[in-house]
């Protein structure tokens, strides 16, 4: 009897798991988090909180965290998943919040300290991803640099592919090298700077893709039912399965929306039908504007790394489109969702 209880959590506790994998939020592609001590005890840092003698000393007090059960586990994701569907998967809220959407490309700086007295030097790419034949950008901060200059490597074969020198500015060091159509897709742009005499280096990994598809434009919004609907043109390079993403802004350039749609495309010219439901844009302000553009042909098999597109626009303004003109009721959940929503909340509840 042991043993078969010992299976049944086993079991919960993988179904948590899967559970979170499948319906959690995706990530960005850069995050770096760093975990810092909410409070630092006297023990610590005696500076922190100085003794005083004639005070009764009192015990350490050691918080301990609350055991999180699978249950609670699965409550957290029920709960989480039945508030994303209150909105259609196509068209997710989007607030000023929401980084990981607003700039999908981000690089993170990257920085590292110099000398003993605190001081460091900064460097960082202007985006993570580069497409062919958009160039690299890279800028170097910091004080006392004397010498700096961009190697770029192959991080598969550790190879040197070239190196380009930083020119000083006012404020910074910049240096940038044109794109080739058959760069490896994982690089390294390795930072190389001499400081006071020291050496320094700093490692940037990046992106380098050839297009497989590119977005040309899109054809004016009608409506659908609860939904605005924007065509948007591709040229594709590549057949198979593409996503697009877009996220959409008010009047007052406020973002409203997070959209994404999928959709077979074979080769030459095809279309993607992006929309916004009427949740979404409930009192928000025209024109509404589409910018943000992600292209991304989908993994054919396991293993076989996803492709991206380009786009030749930056942004696309909706004109003359009434809201009022959508129906006003509220997003149905598809049979499949409710099914894993059920599935959730039988989970939470110990069934």
């Amino acid at each position: 009897m042991k043993n078969k209880s010992l299976l049944k959590r086993i079991a919960a506790m993988a179904i948590v798991v899967v559970s979170v994998w499948l319906f959690w939020p995706s990530m960005p592609e850069q995050v770096m988090m760093v975990n810092k001590p909410i409070v630092s005890s006297a023990k610590e840092n005696p500076k922190a909180l100085p003794q005083k003698t004639h005070e009764k000393k009192t015990p350490e007090l050691t918080v301990m965290p609350e055991k999180i059960t699978s249950n609670d586990s699965a409550t957290l994701v029920a709960q989480a998943y039945a508030a994303e569907l209150n909105f259609p998967t196509y068209s997710q809220p989007l607030t000023s919040n929401d980084f990981d959407r607003l700039q999908p490309n981000y690089f993170n700086p990257q920085s590292i300290p110099v000398d003993d007295a605190g001081t460091t030097i900064s460097a960082e790419l202007s985006k993570y991803r580069y497409t062919y034949p958009e160039p690299v950008f890279a800028t170097l901060s910091g004080e006392d640099i004397d010498y700096a200059e961009l190697v770029l490597v192959d991080i598969e074969s550790k190879k040197s592919l070239l190196t380009r020198k930083f020119e000083q500015n006012e404020n910074s060091w910049t240096a940038q090298f044109d794109g080739e159509r058959d760069f490896p897709t994982q690089l390294q742009a390795t930072v190389k700077a001499r400081i006071k005499g020291k050496n320094i280096s700093i490692a940037l990994a990046l992106k380098y893709v050839d297009s497989v598809a590119t977005l040309e434009g899109f054809d004016p919004a009608v409506n659908q039912g609860a939904d605005m609907v924007i065509k948007a043109n591709l040229a594709t390079r590549e057949k198979g399965l593409y996503r697009l993403r877009a996220n959409l802004f008010d009047a007052n350039q406020q973002p409203i929306a997070h959209l994404v749609s999928k959709e077979k495309l074979g080769k030459g010219n095809g279309s993607i039908e992006l929309k916004a439901h009427q949740s979404v844009l409930k009192g928000k302000q025209a024109p509404f504007y589409l910018s943000t553009f992600s292209i991304e042909l989908m993994s054919p098999a396991p293993g076989t790394p996803k492709k991206y597109g380009d786009s030749a626009i930056n942004q696309y303004e909706i004109k003359n489109f009434a809201v009022s003109s959508l129906s006003d009721l509220p997003y149905q959940p598809s049979e499949q969702e409710q099914q894993r929503l059920q599935l959730l909340q039988n989970m939470a509840q110990g069934r």
